[in-house]
């Protein structure tokens, strides 16, 4: 018999998020083609966490240990790609000229054009590598938690990593939006108008078909609609909070590479400077209430970011 009781905090944050995102697929199941799909894998992955974690609590051997510790990576990569099959049938109206207004309101022009004016190809390489970056962050923490012992502080990071990226799909949602590189700029003459050395080229085309962008006469009408708030700038702070919060010594990686990382969504023409406003205020909260939202999912020893400093050589399981 499964039991909801071994569920970690995760766990039920994600099943969660899952459930939400189920719902509104099937409210507006007249306008999302695939709602159907979605649902049953929501409903599938849902229940392969509970699986996973009454196996893990019974007699967990080192495959139920990754996939317990590592189920979340791949879990983000479904909930972005469905979100994907959503946002535009429910929301099909762009809102990027409200975005353009705010940015000219605040910045007195477009962001992006004060940026093109300090624009070398020396330094779009360095920052298509930043930004690039962005999953392998994730990956790099995570393993340097782990490899010291703080499986506590993995867990939590995970879960604002996630408690993140629930609430701004919910952005997407409401404001969707496709970025200056479709609006300000035209996107075929990118590589040539914003060129860089070796890598750009081949890291736009990885980020690009991670977006399902794969024909360049298409792509905006097939471009997700995930530009607001802006998720880079969210997850990102989110890490870098994470990694100074437990003393990691990744730490002076992630600090250059993702305060590089949020610096390039606007140079590089991915978003708007309101969209990096949005996702840093948005990240802030979600590291302000993400102690209190973990204990209320179950976590009895929730350790939030603005709780004393601590090593991250801890040892201590979480019970």
């Amino acid at each position: 018999m499964l039991e909801i009781s071994k569920l970690k905090p995760l766990d039920r944050l994600n099943i969660i998020g899952l459930s939400l995102i189920s719902v509104v697929a099937v409210i507006f199941h007249e306008r999302v083609e695939y709602f159907l799909s979605i649902v049953a894998a929501n409903v599938l992955v849902s229940i392969g966490i509970l699986v996973l974690a009454n196996a893990g609590a019974k007699r967990p051997n080192s495959v139920i240990r990754f996939l317990a510790h590592w189920y979340t990576m791949p879990l983000i990569f479904l909930t972005f790609k469905e979100l994907y099959l959503m946002v535009h049938p429910i929301n099909p109206h762009d809102l990027d000229f409200i975005l353009i207004k705010l940015d000219r309101m605040i910045f007195g022009t477009d962001p992006t054009a004060l940026l093109d004016k300090i624009a070398t190809p020396g330094l779009t390489e360095f920052l298509q590598i930043c930004y690039g970056s962005f999953y392998l962050l994730w990956f790099i923490l995570g393993i340097d938690l782990l490899r010291h012992h703080n499986e506590e502080g993995f867990f939590f990071f995970l879960f604002l990593l996630m408690y993140g990226f629930y609430t701004s799909y919910a952005g997407y949602l409401l404001v969707p939006a496709i970025g200056p590189r479709f609006t300000l700029y035209d996107f075929a003459h990118l590589d040539k108008d914003l060129p860089g050395l070796f890598l750009t080229p081949i890291l736009r085309g990885i980020i690009n078909s991670g977006e399902s962008i794969t024909n360049v006469a298409k792509a905006a009408m097939v471009a997700q609609r995930d530009c607001f708030p802006s998720g880079h700038t969210e997850m990102t702070l989110i890490t870098i909070a994470a990694a100074i919060r437990y003393r990691a010594k990744s730490a002076m990686v992630i600090v250059p590479l993702g305060s590089g990382l949020i610096f390039a969504t606007v140079y590089m023409r991915y978003h708007y400077g309101i969209d990096v406003i949005a996702g840093a205020i948005v990240g802030i909260v979600v590291l302000a209430s993400g102690r209190w939202l973990e204990t209320k999912l179950g976590g009895s020893r929730a350790l939030g970011l603005a709780d004393r400093p601590e090593s991250y050589h801890s040892t201590s399981p979480r019970k």
